[in-house]
């Protein structure tokens, strides 16, 4: 299974890999699209993915989108069109 991880860093939103980072986002939201869409892009090759998403203020609960699942109501997270 390969998980992006979308979390908060000092210079804005981050999606990691691993240990490895993007480019940060200006939002959170700009980060979610982007790394549902790196998973989305991912899944079409027959791998399993999974976004997860760590919640703005971090005292919540991370919010989950990927693998077979679609992001319900009340998600940040939605899958890319494609």
């Amino acid at each position: 299974m390969i998980t992006f991880n979308v979390v908060k860093e000092r210079h804005g939103w981050a999606i990691r890999l691993g240990e490895r980072m993007t480019t940060p986002f200006r939002s959170r939201d700009l980060a979610v699209r982007e790394a549902n869409r790196l998973a989305n892009a991912i899944r079409c090759h027959g791998e399993h993915t999974e976004v997860n998403v760590e919640p703005a203020d971090r005292s919540g609960t991370a919010m989950w989108s990927g693998g077979s699942h679609e992001a319900g109501e009340g998600s940040a997270a939605s899958p890319a069109a494609g």
